[in-house]
Parts: structure tokens; sequence; C-alpha cells
């Protein structure tokens, strides 16, 4: 059985042109980490978009690496990263791209409407949500 995996991963390699080697990262890293799938639907489907919002996220990072202001290089790799979280894989990639752009003159999209877990007063839990309410003493 491995004798014709590996005789077909040679076929294709020889096929296309490409050299088959554990050193070199195959030609679709560039290109997004899949063959065939621009950076866009590379991202929505990889990351498991679902709400409006996290489409429109991903809308944004697009934008800033097609006008060259967001390296697809460091949108690629972060994206690799993402891949390996077990679930919640587009706030793993929102949140690494964050810090990882954190010192670069971009500005990218605002998290607080964006990412499942961000409270509206920015993670500070306990500071505008309401008291727990304390019980009555048993009787």
């Amino acid at each position: 059985m491995f004798t014709r995996f590996a005789a077909a991963l040679l076929l294709v390699a020889t096929v296309t042109g490409h050299r088959v080697s554990a050193a070199t990262p195959p030609p679709a890293f560039d290109a997004g980490g899949v063959m065939n799938l621009d950076l866009q639907t590379q991202l929505e489907k990889g990351l498991k978009a679902r709400r409006p919002v996290e489409f429109q996220y991903i809308d944004e990072i697009v934008q800033l690496v097609e006008e060259g202001k967001l390296s697809r290089q460091l949108v690629v790799t972060t994206y690799l990263w993402a891949q390996a979280r077990p679930w919640r894989k587009l706030q793993y990639f929102q949140f690494a791209l964050q810090a990882r752009a954190r010192g670069l003159p971009v500005r990218l999209p605002n998290l607080n409407l964006q990412a499942v877990g961000i409270s509206s007063n920015g993670g500070e839990h306990g500071v505008n949500t309401p008291p727990i309410p304390s019980r009555a003493p048993r009787r």
C-alpha cells in the first residue's frame, strides 16, 4: 500500500515539475496554504467563518493584504498557526494577527465587535457587569 502511495506522489511531482523534499515548503504556501484557492476563500473555509462579522473581518484583512499594507507572509503564517488549534481557529487567528502586527504601521479591524469572548468593556470582567445578587440567609 505504501509503495502505491509513494509511486502516486512521485508521479504527481514528476508531472507538475515540483521537487518533493521535506526541507522545502510546498509551492502552495505562498498562495495561502492550499493550491487553487485565493487567500479570502482559504481564510473563510480554513478558519471556519460563520457569522457576518467574521466574513467582514476576513474581507478587511484581505483588502489590507491586497493594498500592500499587511504582509501576505504574516497573514499566511498566522493562518497556518491558527489552523493547528483544535477549536476557535478564527479567534486564535484574530488575536495572534493583532499581536504580531502590533509594531507595524497598519491599523487592523477592531476586535471589540468581531471576536467571540470579548465583552463590551474590552475583556475586563466585572467592571461593567451587573453585580451578583446576594443570597438571603437561610433560616
